[in-house]
C-alpha cells in the first residue's frame, strides 16, 4: 500500500481566496501527515492567493498564464510525489478522504482513482456509500469520476503529455479536460477506481447566467473532445458523441419547462455543437492538440503588489 509521504493534494485556483482558505482548512485537516499539499496560482491578478497558501502552510507555484490545464501541468511538474491528487477551490476535504485513495493505488494496473462530490447541504450526511467501480475501456472516460476530486499516478500523466492545455476553466474550450485525461489515462491500458468513499463537499453554487455560461463551456469542452477522439479512435469517437448527445438531449427534453436547468442543457448543446467545430480545426500533437493561441501573460499588477507587499 501507498504511504502519505507518496502522494500531494493539488489545488488548482486563480482570483478566489477566501474560497481557497475554506478549502485548505478542510484539507489541512483532514490530510494525514506527510501529504503534501500544493496550491497552484492560475495567473492571479493579485498576491492574494499566495498570502492564503502561505498562511495554510501549504507549497506554493504560480503560472503566469491562465488556464486550468496549464495550472495542472504546472503542479505535476513541481511536486515530486509519486501520486497526485487534485481537488478544486470551492471543495471541502471530508476525514478519511486520502486512505482509499492510497489503497486503490496497491494495485499497480490503477492509473487513477476517482472519489465522490456532494453538495455541500450533505456535510455529515452522505449515506451509505456504494461499492468501487473500476473502468478498463476508454468509451468509459466521462463516467469514470469528476475533476474536483481525482488522483493520478503522476509520472504516467507526465508521459501521457500532461492535461490537454486548450481543455478546462480559463480557455474557450472551458471544460473536459479531466474526462479528456480519463479517456487517455485508459486507452493507455491503465484502469481507473471511482471510490465512492472518498468524499469531497462541493460549496459554490452558480445561478443565473453565470450557470447557463459554466454549461456553455463544459458543452465546448466536451464537443472538442468528441472530436478529438473521432480523429483518434473512429468508433469510439462515434460512440462517445452518440452517448454524449443521447443524455444532453434527453436532459434538455426533461427539463424543457425549467427556466434553469433547460437553459443550461440548450447551452450545453450549443456547446458540443461548436466545440466539435473548434476541435476539428485544430491539430493535434499525440493526444492533446496544439495550443497555436496561447493567453497572453497575466502579471501581477504592480501597485497591487506594492500594497501587498506593504501590509504583510
Amino acid at each position: 500500500m501507498q504511504t502519505p509521504h507518496d502522494l500531494a493534494v493539488i489545488v488548482c485556483t486563480r482570483n478566489r481566496a477566501t474560497m481557497l482558505a475554506a478549502a485548505l482548512r478542510s484539507i489541512t485537516q483532514a490530510v494525514p501527515a506527510g501529504v503534501e499539499v500544493l496550491v497552484v496560482d492560475s495567473a492571479s491578478d493579485t498576491w492574494e492567493t499566495r498570502d492564503v497558501a502561505e498562511a495554510a502552510g501549504a507549497g506554493y507555484v504560480r503560472s503566469e498564464i491562465r488556464g486550468l490545464s496549464i495550472a495542472r501541468d504546472l503542479g505535476l511538474r513541481t511536486s515530486t510525489r509519486p501520486l497526485v491528487l487534485f481537488t478544486d477551490d470551492d471543495c471541502i476535504a471530508v476525514d478519511g478522504w486520502i486512505d482509499p485513495i492510497l489503497e486503490r493505488f496497491g494495485d499497480p494496473t490503477v492509473g487513477a482513482v476517482t472519489g465522490r462530490m456532494l453538495d455541500h447541504t450533505l456535510i455529515g450526511d452522505t449515506g451509505a456509500p456504494a461499492p468501487p467501480r473500476r473502468f478498463t475501456r476508454t468509451i468509459q472516460g466521462p463516467d469514470a469520476g469528476h475533476g474536483a476530486v481525482m488522483a493520478f499516478r503522476r509520472q504516467l500523466v507526465l508521459e501521457l503529455g500532461g492535461f490537454d492545455d486548450v481543455l478546462g476553466a480559463g480557455r474557450h474550450l472551458a471544460g473536459a479536460e479531466d474526462l479528456d485525461m480519463f479517456c487517455r489515462v485508459l486507452d493507455a491500458g491503465h484502469a481507473i477506481v471511482h471510490e465512492p468513499s472518498c468524499i469531497i463537499h462541493h460549496t459554490n453554487t452558480r445561478e443565473g447566467d453565470s450557470y447557463t455560461a459554466l454549461h456553455l463551456g463544459y458543452g465546448l469542452g466536451l464537443g472538442a473532445l468528441a472530436n478529438k477522439l473521432l480523429r483518434l479512435r473512429f468508433r469510439v469517437g462515434i460512440a462517445f458523441l452518440a452517448v454524449l448527445l443521447k443524455r444532453t438531449g434527453g436532459r434538455a427534453v426533461r427539463h424543457f419547462r425549467d427556466p434553469r436547468k433547460g437553459s443550461a442543457d440548450r447551452a450545453m448543446l450549443r456547446g458540443i455543437r461548436q466545440g466539435f467545430v473548434a476541435g476539428a480545426r485544430m491539430k493535434l500533437q499525440g493526444t492533446t492538440f496544439i495550443d497555436e493561441h496561447p493567453p497572453p501573460s497575466t502579471p501581477v499588477d504592480e501597485h497591487v503588489d506594492r500594497d501587498t507587499e506593504r501590509n504583510r
